[in-house]
């Protein structure tokens, strides 16, 4: 079993539901708290700015990605699970992102962690988030069907930066989930491309 499949989500499971719960019987949509946590993606991107508050700006790390769980909990339990709510899901996840990740350089772009800019941070940082995705995306349109590897997916990432934030260490915090993203993405495009190969392999014996 690979280690990916102990995700911190699990942690906050129980208060993910409790909070989609009288939301969903107030016929609250997905969508809705989607965009919702694309605002508070947004307010973190201010309050890193304009006062370079970190644990401010983790708290609001924290409320962006546990809506993300929300709005998820309610899609599947009210049964409102669509194609067109997956897209808005990533695509809203990505742009969130990109705000809590461009803060942090536009806060701090004459600082340097281990002799590089915290920009350069930011940006290698924001390559491995998105190719993290892309693998998983790329490899379920390609039949892959053991998708959930590698430990740093969205919730790992996000939590550790929020801790680092509370903490205010958040360069310390950006160069963790710099490297996790890279060697997560790293680590699925491994083992996608092994399965894969598995397939063919498959394929090819059964149809012999």
């Amino acid at each position: 079993m690979s280690p990916s499949k102990f995700r911190v989500r699990g942690l906050f499971r129980g208060a993910v539901n409790r909070v989609a719960a009288p939301l969903q019987k107030r016929n609250v949509k997905p969508d809705a708290i989607t965009y919702t946590s694309l605002l508070f993606a947004f307010l973190a991107f201010l309050s890193i700015v304009l006062f370079q508050s970190q644990p401010v700006f983790g708290v609001l790390v924290f409320i962006t990605g546990f809506l993300d769980g929300v709005d998820g909990a309610i899609a599947r339990n009210a049964e409102l699970s669509s194609k067109a709510g997956a897209l808005t899901d990533s695509v809203i996840d990505k742009v969130a992102e990109v705000f809590l990740l461009g803060g942090i350089a536009v806060a701090f772009p004459d600082d340097t962690v281990l002799y590089l800019s915290v920009p350069l941070w930011v940006l290698l940082c924001i390559v491995g988030w998105l190719l993290t995705s892309y693998t998983r995306s790329r490899a379920e349109s390609l039949g892959v069907t053991d998708l959930d590897v590698g430990l740093g997916a969205r919730s790992e990432r996000l939590l550790i930066l929020v801790v680092f934030s509370l903490v205010s260490l958040l360069f310390l915090g950006l160069v963790v989930v710099t490297i996790v993203g890279l060697l997560t993405a790293a680590y699925r495009f491994h083992h996608y491309k092994g399965e894969l190969i598995v397939q063919r392999l498959s394929q090819s014996n059964h149809h012999t």
